[in-house]
C-alpha cells in the first residue's frame, strides 16, 4: 500500500513513520539554522526571530523582527522587538508567545503581536545576567526556568501569576547542560556538570547527586532530554553515548553509541519510545530498546517534541515523525492475518467481486466487532483521507453483518476525522493527531480556532457536532462580536451595532455587555452605546451606560424596568456627579425619579427634600416638612415657630383642614406648657387625648374639664376616658361619685369593663345590675354573680342566658348547675 510505503521497522515488530504534514508556505527560503525558534505543541504556532549570537553585532544593526507563523507557514503576525537582549522564546499552554531577555525580563505577547504583560525574575538575576532559560509546560500552567551566569537556577511555575524561586547553589563549575524534570507536586531541575550529574529542588537545601549506569565510565553529559510526560529521559556524553532510562535514573533502558562526537543540534524525545538526535541534516531515531535507524532531510530543521510523535519542521517542508501504532502495524501491515486485516481485505474484494471477500470473511465470522474496531481505531490514526475512507469502508462493510452492533464509534470516528481533516488544512494550520484531539477536548480546539479567528469554521464545526448553544454557537459568536468591534470600518457605528445583532439575535449566553465593554475598552464609546440598546438585562444594560456617561438614557432605562433598586442605584450615581441644581433640574422630567428621590429624602436628607419643595412650590409638603421638624426640635420656642411656620405653608397651600389642624395642635401645646409650669410634670409630646387622660390620672379633674370645654371633646368620649382614667388610677371613689350623674352617655359597661381590665371585680359587681337589660346575664356572670345571673335570665326566660351561666359554672356549683338543667327542661323557658 502507498501509504505504508514511508514505515520503517524499529525492532521486531516496531515500525515509525514520517509523513509530510505541509509544504511550508514562506517558500523555503528561510534558513532556520540562522534564527531562534519557538513551536507550540499541539500543532500550535511557531515563533522565529534572527540569532543575534550567530550575527556579528554592528553600531547600526536594528532591532529585530519576530515571525509568527501556522504550522503550514502561513503568516499570522509580526512585530519589532524593541526591548533587551532576547535570549529565549517558548510558548504557554494558552498559546501566548513568552520571550526572556537576558536581564530577567519576562515578556508574554498573544500569537497576533499584542503585548500582554511583563514580569521580573528579581534583582539578583538582572545583577547577574542570564546565560540560558527554558520555558516549560506543565498539565495545567506554564513555567518559566533560567539559569544565571553566577551559576544559579530561578524559577517561575506560573507566568501568569508570577513567584519566583530560588534553587540550591551549584558547586563551583561549569554547567554543560540543564533540564526540568516534573513531578506531580514539583519541579526538579537536572543539571550536568562535567561528570557529575546534580538533581536541585527547592525544598531541600543541597543538590542531590545521581549516578547512571554507564556501559563505559568516563565522559561528561553535554545533552539530555525530558520526554513530555517527564517519566523519561536521555542523556548524551561528549563522547557519543546516548543513555536512555527513568527521569529519576534509576532504570536503565539501553545505551547507544551514536558514533559520533560532534554534539548534535538537538535531543529529543518522539513520544515515548524513541529519542531523536538531530544534526545539520540528519536525524537518527533511537528507540528505548537500543535499535536505531536514521533520515535524511532536506534543510536545516528543527524538532518538536509531542505528546504522541514529534514535528520535525524544514525550512522546504514540515513533517510528523511518529511511532505506528500496534492496531494500525496490525491492520494494514503486509501479511497480517488480525481480523481487522482480514475485514479490510475482504472489502476490498467485494468492492472488486472477488470471491476472496467470502473467504476472508469466514475467517473472522466470530471476530467481526473487533474487526470492525481495528478498522476504526486504524482510520483514526491515519493522516492520509485516502487510507481513512478505505478503513471507514471496511468498517461499515463489517458492521452491517452485526446489526446490533452500537454505532456510536462509528459516528464519533466519521464526525471527528471531518473535524480533524478540516482543521489540519493549510489554511487553518492545526496538524492535531486523534490522540492530541482527545487530550486536548474539542472546547478547547474551538477555542483555538476562536483564538485564530476562524470564525467561520468553528461555528461549521459547533454546528456539525450539535455542540449545545452554550457552548458552540453562543461562546464563538461573542467572540466573534468581540472581534468585530475592534476592527476598522467604513461603515457607521449603527450599521455595525446592526450587523452584530443579526448575526447574533438573542441567542441564550450572548452578552451584549461584554460586547460594548470590548468596543468601549477600544475607544469606540458610541458603538458601545449602540450595542449596549441590544442588551435584555436591564442592570447590566444600566451599569454600562452610566459607566459611558449616557446618564439619561440610563435612567430612561431604569425607569422602564420597573425595578426600584436599579432607579436608586442611577440616582446616587447622578446626585454624585452632578450639582445639586443640575440633579434637581434632570430628574424634574422623571415623575417616578423625583418621587422617589422625595420619599428616600424623607428619610435621609431633609435639606434636599426642602430644596426639592421649594423648587415646585409645594407649599403643603413643605408644611408637613415643618411639622416634622416641630417635634424633632427639644425646644418649645423652635417647635412653636415650626408649628406657625407649617400653619402659614398650609394656608398658602388652600388647605383648610391642615391649617386648622395645625392651629388647633398649636392651641394644645400652650396648654400643655402651661400644665408643665403648674403642674411641673410633663405634658408636652402628648395628643389631646393622651393630655385629659393623664390629667385624670393625676387627679386633676378641674383642668380636664377645662381642656374638655376648649377643645370641644365628645361628651361620651370624655366620660370613657374618665371611666379608663379612674379605674386605672384605683381611684374607685371618685369613680363611684361619676357614675351618679344623671346625665351618663355611655352606660354602665364601661364602668364594669374597666373595673375587671383592673382586677377589681368587688367594684365591678357594684355596677353589674345597672347594665342594660339584654348585656345583665353575661355582665352578672362575669363578675362572678351567678345566682342572680340564673334569677335575671329566669326572669327573662332566656335559654341562652342559662346556658352562658351554665358555661361558667365550675365543680363547686353543682347544686346551681342541676337548678339550671331543670330550668332548661321547663317548657315554660323552652317556649
Amino acid at each position: 500500500m502507498a501509504f505504508i510505503a514511508d514505515w520503517t521497522q524499529l525492532g521486531s515488530d516496531i515500525f515509525y513513520r514520517k509523513h509530510e504534514l505541509y509544504k511550508m508556505e514562506w517558500g523555503g527560503g528561510i534558513n532556520l539554522g540562522d534564527f531562534l525558534v519557538a513551536a507550540a505543541p499541539y500543532g500550535g504556532p511557531l515563533a522565529l526571530t534572527r540569532d543575534e549570537t550567530k550575527f556579528t553585532k554592528t553600531q547600526h544593526a536594528g532591532k529585530p523582527l519576530i515571525f509568527i507563523f501556522s504550522s503550514s507557514g502561513k503568516k499570522i503576525s509580526s512585530f519589532k522587538w524593541t526591548s533587551g537582549f532576547l535570549l529565549s522564546l517558548g510558548w504557554s499552554r494558552s498559546e501566548d508567545l513568552v520571550c526572556v531577555q537576558e536581564d530577567g525580563a519576562v515578556l508574554i505577547y498573544d500569537m497576533f503581536g499584542t503585548y500582554q504583560h511583563t514580569f521580573n525574575l528579581g534583582q539578583e538575576v538582572k545583577d547577574t545576567r542570564i546565560q540560558s532559560a527554558q520555558v516549560f509546560t506543565s498539565h495545567r500552567e506554564t513555567g518559566v526556568a533560567i539559569l544565571s551566569k553566577s551559576n544559579r537556577i530561578f524559577m517561575v511555575n506560573n507566568i501568569y501569576e508570577p513567584k519566583t524561586r530560588k534553587y540550591p547553589d551549584i558547586p563551583g563549575g561549569v554547567v554543560e547542560c540543564w533540564c526540568i524534570v516534573r513531578e506531580e507536586r514539583h519541579t526538579n531541575v537536572l543539571v550536568s556538570q562535567g561528570r557529575d550529574l546534580l538533581l536541585l529542588n527547592h525544598i531541600e537545601l543541597r543538590p542531590q547527586a545521581l549516578y547512571p549506569e554507564w556501559n563505559e565510565a568516563g565522559g561528561c553529559i553535554v545533552e539530555m532530554a525530558v520526554s513530555t510526560n517527564s517519566r523519561h529521559i536521555a542523556l548524551l556524553s561528549d563522547c557519543g553515548k546516548l543513555w536512555i532510562g527513568s527521569s529519576d535514573i534509576r532504570i536503565k533502558y539501553c545505551e547507544y553509541d551514536a558514533k559520533s562526537q560532534v554534539k548534535p543540534k538537538q535531543l529529543a524525545w518522539c513520544g515515548t519510545g524513541a529519542v531523536v538526535l538531530l544534526w545539520d541534516m540528519t536525524l537518527e531515531v533511537v528507540s528505548v530498546n537500543g535499535d536505531a535507524t536514521s533520515y535524511y532531510l532536506d534543510s536545516t530543521s528543527h524538532l518538536v517534541q509531542e505528546a504522541d510523535g514529534m514535528r520535525v519542521l524544514g525550512s522546504i517542508s514540515h513533517d510528523m515523525l511518529q511511532k505506528v501504532p500496534l492496531v494500525v502495524s496490525e491492520t494494514l501491515g503486509i501479511g497480517s492475518m488480525a481480523p481487522g486485516a482480514l475485514l479490510l481485505e475482504a472489502a476490498k474484494g467485494y468492492q472488486e467481486r472477488s470471491t476472496r471477500a467470502n473467504d476472508c470473511l469466514g475467517m473472522i465470522e466470530d471476530s467481526m466487532e473487533e474487526a470492525v474496531n481495528q478498522c476504526l481505531q486504524s482510520a483514526q490514526h491515519e493522516y492520509c483521507s485516502q487510507a481513512q475512507k478505505m478503513l471507514l469502508r471496511a468498517a461499515l462493510f463489517g458492521k452491517s453483518f452485526i446489526p446490533e452492533m452500537n454505532p456510536e464509534p462509528c459516528k464519533k470516528t466519521i464526525f471527528t476525522l471531518r473535524v480533524l481533516n478540516a482543521v489540519r488544512d493549510y489554511r487553518v494550520g492545526l496538524p492535531l493527531t486523534w490522540n492530541q484531539l482527545e487530550h486536548l477536548t474539542l472546547p478547547v480546539l474551538l477555542d483555538r480556532l476562536v483564538y485564530r479567528r476562524f470564525f467561520p469554521l468553528a461555528l461549521q464545526i459547533a454546528s456539525f457536532l450539535k455542540l449545545p448553544e452554550s457552548d458552540g454557537t453562543s461562546r464563538i459568536l461573542a467572540h466573534w462580536a468581540c472581534y468585530k468591534v475592534l476592527q476598522p470600518s467604513q461603515k457607521s457605528d449603527e450599521q455595525i451595532a446592526k450587523e452584530i445583532n443579526s448575526k447574533l439575535g438573542y441567542t441564550p449566553g450572548i452578552s451584549y455587555t461584554d460586547i460594548a465593554n470590548r468596543a468601549d475598552q477600544a475607544g469606540r464609546k458610541q458603538l458601545a452605546i449602540k450595542l449596549i440598546e441590544y442588551e435584555c438585562r436591564p442592570k447590566e444594560q444600566v451599569l454600562v451606560l452610566m459607566r459611558l456617561g449616557e446618564d439619561q438614557t440610563a435612567l430612561r432605562r431604569a425607569l422602564q424596568s420597573g425595578d426600584t433598586d436599579l432607579i436608586y442605584t442611577v440616582l446616587h450615581h447622578l446626585r454624585q456627579k452632578l450639582s445639586s441644581g443640575d440633579f434637581l433640574m434632570l430628574i424634574r422630567n422623571f415623575p417616578v425619579a423625583q418621587s422617589l428621590h422625595i420619599r428616600s429624602c424623607r428619610e435621609l436628607d431633609m435639606e434636599q427634600l426642602r430644596d426639592i419643595l421649594v423648587q415646585e412650590d409645594d407649599f403643603y409638603g413643605q408644611g408637613l416638612l415643618r411639622i416634622k421638624e416641630a417635634y424633632q426640635s427639644s425646644r418649645a420656642d423652635s417647635r412653636q415657630a415650626s408649628l406657625l411656620g407649617a400653619a402659614e405653608l398650609f394656608r398658602k397651600a388652600k388647605s383648610e383642614f391642615a391649617c386648622q389642624m395645625t392651629e388647633e395642635q398649636i392651641k394644645l401645646f400652650k396648654w400643655q406648657m402651661r400644665l408643665e409650669e403648674s403642674q411641673h410634670k410633663p405634658y408636652a409630646n402628648k395628643s389631646l387625648h393622651d393630655t385629659v387622660h393623664q390629667l385624670v390620672l393625676d387627679g386633676h379633674i378641674k383642668e380636664a374639664e377645662k381642656l374638655r370645654a376648649e377643645f370641644k371633646i365628645p361628651e361620651r368620649r370624655y366620660w370613657w376616658l374618665r371611666v379608663v382614667a379612674h379605674a386605672e388610677a384605683g381611684h374607685w371613689e371618685e369613680l363611684a361619685n361619676f357614675s351618679k350623674n344623671k346625665k351618663n352617655p355611655i352606660g354602665f359597661e364601661p364602668f364594669v369593663d374597666a373595673c375587671l381590665k383592673n382586677t377589681n371585680k368587688i367594684e365591678a359587681q357594684k355596677y353589674a345590675m345597672k347594665v342594660k337589660d339584654e348585656n345583665k346575664v353575661t355582665y352578672l356572670t362575669r363578675c362572678g354573680l351567678l345566682e342572680e345571673a340564673v334569677k335575671v335570665a329566669q326572669e327573662q326566660r332566656s335559654v341562652t342566658g342559662l346556658t352562658e351561666v351554665l358555661a361558667a359554672c365550675g365543680s363547686q356549683h353543682q347544686g346551681l348547675q342541676s337548678r339550671i338543667q331543670v330550668l332548661l327542661s321547663e317548657p315554660s323557658i323552652r317556649n
